[in-house]
């Protein structure tokens, strides 16, 4: 978990709203992670139930695949383990 002053950093850096764009590291059954080049240590994920490229949930087997570059926009900032919760929606997608 990263410190207080890197998570301030990084709330103010991807506030809610705004879009970015990672690269896949890892995928879990409840989701993926993205690493963020303009946040190195910082957490983001996408739940399964917020990755709706198509405006629907997908299977885990059409997820991207680690290394995989996505556009995604910043719906919350999760305190209880300092993660940026992310959201794929057509918009991100087109």
């Amino acid at each position: 978990m990263i410190d207080d002053a890197a998570w301030r950093t990084a709330k103010e850096r991807f506030p809610v709203g705004s879009r970015l764009r990672g690269t896949v590291s890892e995928k879990r059954p409840f989701g993926f992670f993205l690493d963020l080049p303009e946040g190195p240590g910082v957490v983001a994920v996408v739940d399964a139930i917020s990755y709706l490229p198509h405006g629907s949930p997908v299977p885990s087997e059409e997820w991207p695949a680690p290394g995989d570059g996505l556009e995604a926009t910043v719906a919350a900032h999760a305190e209880h383990n300092r993660q940026i919760k992310l959201r794929v929606t057509p918009r991100e997608t087109s």
